[in-house]
């Protein structure tokens, strides 16, 4: 038997000992009443009450089979989750290989949100278990060793990156509030600290980062060079041309090397360990609107506007003494640069469809492959191209405002 197990056979001994020899005029009823009632220190160091009927079966296991007797047998399904589903098991792989510096609870409430884990089934001790067995290490630290770096000035580099966000209720398509999994993206200056743009969204897609990025370039200038990862959203071509035009350089981490951007996860540490449980004790915003609203009051007075423990300057204060090479983006021009790009066909009624919406555009491009680019989150803009030119700008479809309205290219009765 190994040790743990010699030393449980050992506790347990001692407290059926007693009964062993029990006193003349004591009954073993007595004697079980006894021991039941003590306060036991296990080996482990734990206290525990022992039930007079788990004594007793201790008691006649020693009879009849000595110390290895007190040992217990191991279970069959050692080692196995009969209460863990196999569909929940391989979404929690993927999510664990995609995203290998997630924590177990985040992806817990991840499969949750996606409605794969109902009803607590698997339990959250369960996926836990489970988890701290089968989710795949990270590659040791040693192999890859680090230097400590700060940049030398504001804008010098900026880290950005995308951090798993509470649940908050949105309304779906039948007119239904449900809750939906949220996403903070963020940018942070690494020179000051200083967070340049952050905002919670309920998609983690291009249309999230395009915003916040602009938002940023806006707000606190163009950086020399954007460090982040490599997601998707961070590796396609409409960045690299974003970069090429504002004299961006866009470098990258190695593959799951999370620990590279450190100084952005940690900031995504303070954002969990005193914003976000700030709002569980308070309670969680209606939406997320009123979430984002929250985010920019503690951003202002509890990160931008404190005093940062890694230079002794709030992040503004060291932002605005660092600030002598920083370079501005217009704002009309970054509105045009920031456009989202994608290419859509012109149906024959003269619309194409973008994102659950359909707009109008020339009928004189009905059956042609056009180029829309469009702002992500209002849809405000919607411009339309075509070999290179420029063909006007596309209108939301109004059924009822069509009815009896001649469009410009179409034949009159």
């Amino acid at each position: 038997m190994n040790e743990d197990a010699r030393q449980a056979a050992y506790f347990r001994f001692g407290i059926i000992s007693p009964l062993l020899m029990p006193a003349a005029d004591e009954t073993l009823k007595d004697g079980l009443g006894a021991q039941s009632q003590r306060v036991w220190v296990r080996p482990d160091g734990q206290t525990r009450v022992y039930a007079a009927s788990t004594i007793e079966d201790w008691l006649y296991r020693y009879r009849n089979g000595g110390l290895d007797a007190l040992i217990d047998s191991p279970r069959r399904d050692k080692g196995t989750f009969p209460g863990m589903p196999g569909a929940v098991g391989d979404a929690a792989m993927r999510l664990f290989h995609e995203h290998p510096g997630v924590r177990t609870s985040t992806v817990y409430r991840r499969l949750e949100a996606t409605g794969l884990i109902l009803s607590g089934r698997p339990s959250r001790s369960t996926f836990y278990r489970w988890a701290s067995l089968n989710r795949p290490q990270r590659p040791a630290s040693a192999t890859a060793p680090r230097r400590a770096f700060e940049a030398g000035w504001s804008a010098a580099l900026w880290q950005a990156d995308i951090m798993y966000g509470p649940l908050i209720a949105r309304k779906q398509r039948d007119g239904r509030r449900r809750q939906a999994p949220t996403y903070l993206v963020a940018i942070i200056d690494d020179h000051s600290r200083l967070l340049c743009e952050g905002r919670f969204f309920h998609t983690q897609g291009m249309e999230a980062w395009l915003e916040t990025l602009r938002t940023a370039c806006c707000r606190r200038g163009i950086p020399e060079k954007l460090y982040c990862d490599n997601g998707k959203v961070f590796t396609s071509p409409q960045i690299a041309r974003i970069g090429a035009v504002l004299g961006m350089r866009v470098i990258r981490t190695g593959v799951r090397d999370a620990a590279a951007k450190g100084k952005i996860e940690r900031f995504f540490r303070t954002v969990r360990m005193t914003f976000l449980e700030a709002l569980e004790l308070e309670g969680m915003p209606r939406d997320l609107e009123a979430l984002n609203r929250a985010f920019r009051i503690w951003t202002e007075t509890h990160y931008n506007g404190a005093t940062h423990s890694a230079h002794g300057l709030t992040p503004i204060q060291r932002w605005i003494e660092g600030a002598q090479r920083l370079r501005t983006v217009n704002v009309d021009e970054a509105d045009e640069l920031f456009l989202f790009e994608t290419k859509r066909k012109v149906r024959k009624d003269g619309t194409f469809s973008l994102k659950a919406r359909r707009f109008e555009t020339d009928s004189s491009l009905v059956g042609k492959e056009v180029l829309v680019r469009y702002e992500p989150i209002t849809f405000s803009r919607v411009d339309v191209w075509f070999e290179q030119q420029f063909r006007g700008r596309a209108v939301e479809l109004d059924l009822n405002g069509n009815d009896g309205l001649i469009r410009e290219g179409s034949p009159r009765p």
